[in-house]
């Protein structure tokens, strides 16, 4: 006798996982997640968070910007409060955070603010900030992006006038379009900001620097003078999160509190080791979100596998009687179209997830050559913007589309924000502009292969293998009568062998 609807749905979810008992299920989720180790670390970091009264809460689909905001800041106060009491590493503190399931205002000032103090400033900046940003005693932003310019660094407005006589630099915000706009955590969070503007010296530009500029008081966190401040309004995603604005008026900062290139007391400029280096913060988030993009569409197809393999549609014909023993409607996902819309997307996910993981030992190893002092890493940093850009432009825009698609695959049900779909589609979409849009990504990538292509020989298939060398082999893998030879799977993961 078939079961009723109400209770079908957990007895056809786990006739799906007996049928598959050839996956090592755990095996894969170690494989996911780094390691038996570090999926253990997971599990218990993740049930820290659940178990906890206040940050455990999910109330963010009732709630409005300024409610989610007060709700994230009271997040903040306890997160902060439960690794510093527990003595929690920085491993287990990431996923601590991102188990709390949304964007708190300390957001830039983990991801970016802290790394920049950490990888760009020299040893005295570091003694004097880093104690203090570690220790959340003060809160960072990291403010580039102005009204008028975002991609186009160049075309920053903000400037900074170096005065000898005072050995300060003078801040200001000349135009509309030359105020701060969008930084994380600046609208009301944020006590400091890493401040990037046209640095100018006895009238002469010297380009664009960054500036660590204070922002509001830590007596009574009120704008400083010269400091005018706001929250730019609620987003479609990010709304736990208090994007803001900055004008500055005449707001000086000692010499000191430039970052990684400098000025001498007689306005002598010192050029840092690379410029590249300036922008190694965003490579930096960029090579980790690939990661985070790759762990984005997983949960959305997750959701829509377990919803597809549930959900029945349509009367069974030709069946055996052990068919219909449960039902004599057939799960959506034993439908040729629902597997053809959603099985490519549960691809992806794993492809985002593996190349996610090398982009961040990439860049892991980059900033070791950075920080051990190696004067030859311009074309490891080069080669890791290169392929950063190229697969955060590419994955940014086909995992959110992705995500959106399993939101239809899910009907109606998935327009609930019960489904956690459109959730996790607002707080995602977002990486299509940040950090570079498609667009502008590409044509960096385009460059650094274009430029690749200049400078090398050609070489046979069996030499030793670097992520452009395929181009010096173009014309080997245009020949239309080429076939893959490959028979195992190391041979099919490298480009060394003929395909």
């Amino acid at each position: 006798m078939a079961a009723e609807l109400k209770d079908l749905a957990p007895l056809l979810l786990q006739r799906e996982r007996d049928s598959h008992r050839d996956i090592d299920v755990e095996l894969l989720t170690n494989t996911l997640r780094g390691g038996h180790a570090a999926n253990v670390r997971r599990k218990n970091a993740e049930a820290a968070i659940s178990q906890h009264l206040v940050l455990s809460k999910r109330e963010a689909a009732f709630q409005n910007h300024t409610e989610r905001y007060n709700s994230a800041l009271s997040k903040t106060f306890h997160y902060v409060k439960l690794i510093q009491s527990s003595n929690v590493d920085s491993d287990d503190q990431q996923i601590m955070y991102d188990a709390i399931g949304e964007k708190l205002p300390i957001q830039v000032h983990r991801s970016m603010f802290i790394p920049t103090l950490e990888n760009q400033a020299d040893d005295e900046q570091q003694a004097h900030w880093l104690p203090l940003a570690t220790s959340y005693r003060i809160l960072g932003a990291y403010a580039q992006t102005e009204l008028g310019h975002g991609s186009n660094v160049q075309g920053l407005e903000t400037t900074a006038v170096y005065d000898k006589n005072s050995q300060e630099f003078v801040i200001n915000s000349p135009t509309l379009t030359s105020r701060k706009w969008w930084p994380g955590g600046l609208g009301k969070t944020a006590t400091h900001a890493v401040a990037h503007a046209q640095l100018r010296i006895d009238g002469q530009h010297k380009g664009v620097q960054a500036f660590i500029v204070p922002l509001r008081s830590l007596k009574d966190h009120t704008p400083l003078p010269g400091v005018e401040v706001g929250d730019i309004g609620p987003k479609v995603g990010f709304n736990s999160l208090d994007n803001g604005y900055a004008v500055f008026h005449n707001v000086r900062i000692p010499r000191c509190n430039m970052r990684y290139a400098k000025v001498l007391p007689d306005g002598t400029f010192i050029k840092p080791p690379s410029s590249k280096l300036v922008y190694l913060t965003m490579t930096q988030i960029r090579a980790y979100l690939i990661l985070k993009l790759g762990l984005a569409l997983g949960a959305a197809t997750t959701i829509t596998t377990r919803f597809s393999a549930v959900r029945v549609q349509g009367r069974k014909v030709n069946t055996s009687g052990s068919d219909l023993a449960l039902t004599t409607e057939n799960p959506v996902l034993d439908y040729q179209n629902q597997q053809h819309a959603l099985l490519p997307l549960v691809a992806l996910s794993y492809a985002a997830n593996f190349a996610g993981r090398a982009m961040v030992d990439m860049h892991d190893k980059v900033l070791a050559m950075v920080t051990s002092g190696q004067p030859d890493f311009a074309a490891q940093s080069a080669e890791l913007h290169a392929i950063s850009s190229g697969l955060k432009g590419w994955l940014a825009d086909h995992v959110n589309d992705g995500i959106e698609h399993c939101r239809r695959l899910c009907g109606g049900h998935g327009f609930l924000q019960s489904s956690n779909l459109a959730h996790i589609f607002a707080e995602s979409v977002g990486a299509c502009t940040y950090e570079g849009t498609a667009d502008v990504l590409v044509q960096q990538h385009a460059r650094y292969l274009l430029k690749q292509l200049g400078s090398l020989r050609p070489s046979h298939p069996q030499d030793a293998e670097a992520p452009a060398d395929f181009l010096s082999r173009s014309d080997f893998y245009a020949n239309p009568k080429l076939r893959c030879s490959a028979s195992n799977a190391a041979e099919f993961g490298s480009f060394k062998s003929p395909r």
